[in-house]
């Protein structure tokens, strides 16, 4: 037996296979899904805000500049440059290709590049870049607060599964869930004045689901001890402890 250089499981040795079976298939879905689903969808975001002509009524009938989304723009780079160092392995020529054919190019050689010596460090450094692309390409509705950055102390956002997270002002990278156990540990600081249903709303938005019913209930049994204000069922609700309280009924 020997281990997956990815997920360091063991597996049954098999001729030169670096990665499990279960790591190859995840690392060859990654791949079809960057060429099919997230370079076509970051294209789309980079390009959003694009219109040629006149922007207003203005008599100039010249061609405006094309404004783009230069976060997507970023991500797109660091996609296409993989997508051509992998198929720069397969054929030095091929690294010259755009993303599609290099992406088609990868698509036809798939034993190739699962077998590949590098294919434990190719696929971890898709799996960074897939999983920022991803965050990219998330509403901001379904993103949630994870914490601070603590290199700016700029907000940190993403999905509420993501395993590491990506500041968009300095570019440094962090594990999530020690992102979110500082988060929640700074949540006792953070007061809101609002109704059970405000507080459920703005446990929300930090990944943390609860009921307004639920919030009422632990207000009538006295489990939660938020401050009556004189406006009618208004209380001066304390985020950490309603996140303790939450992550002892779970």
């Amino acid at each position: 037996m020997t281990n997956c250089q990815h997920c360091q499981k063991p597996m049954k040795p098999i001729a030169a296979n670096l990665l499990c079976a279960s790591c190859r298939e995840n690392y060859w879905a990654l791949i079809r899904q960057l060429g099919h689903v997230q370079l076509p969808a970051l294209s789309s975001i980079m390009l959003k805000q694009a219109h040629i002509g006149a922007t207003g009524h203005a008599p100039s009938r010249g061609s405006a500049p094309m404004p783009i989304d230069t976060h997507a723009q970023a991500l797109i780079t660091d996609s296409e440059a993989w997508l051509a160092e992998q198929a720069g392995k397969i054929r030095s020529a091929y690294a010259g290709y755009g993303w599609r054919k290099a992406w088609l190019a990868i698509l036809s050689n798939r034993h190739t590049i699962l077998d590949m010596p590098t294919a434990a460090d190719d696929y971890a450094a898709l799996e960074h870049i897939s999983r920022r692309n991803e965050a990219a390409l998330t509403p901001e509705d379904e993103l949630i607060i994870l914490g601070t950055c603590p290199t700016c102390r700029h907000q940190l956002t993403g999905t509420p599964d993501a395993e590491s997270v990506t500041c968009q002002h300095c570019r440094s990278e962090w594990a999530a869930p020690a992102i979110k156990a500082a988060r929640d540990q700074r949540l006792w600081q953070v007061q809101i004045t609002g109704t059970p249903s405000d507080a459920a709303k703005e446990l929300k938005r930090y990944g943390l689901t609860i009921s307004r019913n639920l919030v009422s209930q632990w207000l009538r049994r006295g489990k939660l001890h938020a401050t009556p204000t004189e406006h009618k069922r208004q209380y001066v609700f304390n985020l950490g402890e309603l996140a303790a309280l939450l992550d002892c009924h779970r």
